[in-house]
């Protein structure tokens, strides 16, 4: 068939499956009217009804209609990819001895094939095993699970879908850019799922720890340690700007060591895409607020406010204090937000004064003077009131507290904190919480999934999304 009239076919059928809806709707409306006035209804109010019903039937057909796209797309990417795949096969088999092309046959077809059954997969926590708790909140919990079909581990982070029931855009935000991320300083994304009550987001399991814990169990860094990491810092938001994102909450926190003690970014659910300025608007203030960079306290973010995040960390890994009092008639978290507010608005005249503190703190563990000078130089470029007027990230690559430091080979430099565990499941760096062993909820059925329609094509698997990314950008 001449694939315009195919289309045109389709249209039409789905022009007449929506319109065969609304009038079976409006069917309804009216026998239901009829019944319910023969009991004492109200006529209007049995109007008023099914025009709210009939709103919600539109939106779910719209919210249908939407998936529907969306998974066209997703198969075309996949479509793409297989052609790109091949066509690379037949150009290095054309340039291959043929002694070599059996070898290039075989790993074509094993490619192939791993995309096609990765592409099939369907998540759920029936493939995973729960072996103890990494962390709970109120946005749900964070298990530590063994993959059944091959026994590695990973950090699931299972989240109430009720939480987020007003603001599932975060959820979103935090898969794609774990998923959209292929670096070596954020997070691996193995999957994202979901049943009737939860999302999931299984990602790889670092095991050295949050910078928190080791800041609190050492009290502070060297000027060295600091400068290692904090350049590590600077590589990886600058990969989270290259893919056009601000990340927005910048903590030691959201920042973990691998087993060889590298630095990786986690936690991208306050991350937001960059508009043509290079800002991120909010409607609400975002982010943690002992972090948060002035203009963030004012409902908007750029690459700069990752910039100030930068800065507030690189002071925390001096001292083990962070840059700011919080008074302590602060009675809500409203009054310690305003007293945070107002001295990053203020922080040039307060900045000297902490300053002196680190330097004390530092001097105390045998940094010379000379030494902490570069590190007070950089905490002055980026800690600035005005955007406008803090470093940019080539910029602090130039500064002397980086002196001698090759940015591009920072990953194969050894870094200066050694991660030591004695297996795969070792949680040393871990403060677990006291609480019961939690299993993971049964697999449900795919119907009963997502019936509100909300959080169509959450689901995603990160060998997928990795295939067809790199190779759209590839060719």
């Amino acid at each position: 068939m001449d694939p315009k009239l195919a289309i045109q076919r389709e249209a039409r059928n789905a022009h007449f499956f929506e319109k065969s809806a609304s009038a079976g709707a409006s069917r309804s409306s009216k026998a239901g009217s009829k019944f319910r006035s023969g009991y004492g209804g109200n006529d209007k109010d049995d109007e008023a009804s099914h025009e709210a019903m009939d709103k919600q039937v539109t939106k779910f057909f719209a919210a249908y209609k939407k998936a529907e796209n969306e998974k066209r797309e997703h198969r075309d990417r996949v479509d793409r990819t297989l052609q790109a795949m091949r066509k690379s096969f037949q150009e290095a088999a054309r340039e291959a001895e043929p002694d070599e092309l059996p070898r290039l046959m075989q790993e074509h077809l094993h490619a192939e094939d791993e995309l096609m059954r990765a592409d099939l997969r369907m998540w759920s926590p029936d493939d995973f095993e729960s072996l103890t708790i990494l962390g709970k909140g109120g946005f749900g919990t964070v298990h530590l699970v063994r993959l059944k079909v091959n026994d590695q581990i990973y950090a699931l982070k299972q989240m109430s879908k009720e939480h987020y029931k007003k603001k599932n855009a975060l959820v979103f935000n935090e898969r794609d850019a774990l998923a959209g991320m292929s670096s070596r300083w954020c997070a691996k994304l193995l999957c994202a799922f979901q049943d009737s009550t939860n999302v999931f987001m299984a990602m790889e399991f670092l095991q050295g720890g949050s910078l928190t814990t080791h800041i609190t169990r050492r009290g502070r860094l060297s000027l060295e340690e600091t400068a290692f990491y904090v350049a590590e810092l600077i590589e990886a938001v600058s990969e989270v700007h290259r893919y056009g994102h601000v990340h927005r909450d910048l903590k030691p926190d959201n920042i973990m060591l691998t087993t060889e003690g590298h630095l990786k970014l986690l936690d991208f659910g306050l991350s937001a895409v960059q508009d043509e300025n290079g800002t991120a608007k909010c409607d609400l203030i975002c982010g943690t607020p002992e972090y948060m960079a002035p203009e963030a306290f004012d409902g908007y973010s750029s690459c700069k406010s990752d910039i100030w995040a930068i800065g507030v960390i690189t002071y925390e890994c001096l001292t083990g204090l962070l840059p700011f009092d919080v008074p302590a008639d602060a009675r809500t978290a409203m009054h310690k937000m305003d007293a945070i507010a107002d001295q990053a608005f203020n922080v040039e005249e307060h900045l000297p004064r902490k300053l002196k503190l680190a330097r004390d703190r530092q001097f105390v563990i045998g940094t010379p003077d000379s030494d902490f000078e570069k590190g007070r130089h950089f905490l002055t470029g980026v800690l600035r009131s005005n955007d406008e007027e803090r470093l940019s990230l080539s910029e602090c690559r130039e500064e002397a507290v980086f002196e001698g430091m090759d940015f591009a080979s920072l990953h194969k430099i050894r870094p200066p904190l050694s991660v030591k565990v004695s297996g795969s499941t070792d949680l040393t760096y871990f403060d677990v919480p006291d609480c019961e062993p939690e299993s993971l909820p049964k697999g449900q059925d795919i119907t009963e999934w997502n019936t509100s329609m909300k959080w169509t094509h959450f689901e995603l698997d990160g060998q997928v999304s990795a295939a067809t990314k790199q190779r759209k950008s590839k060719y």
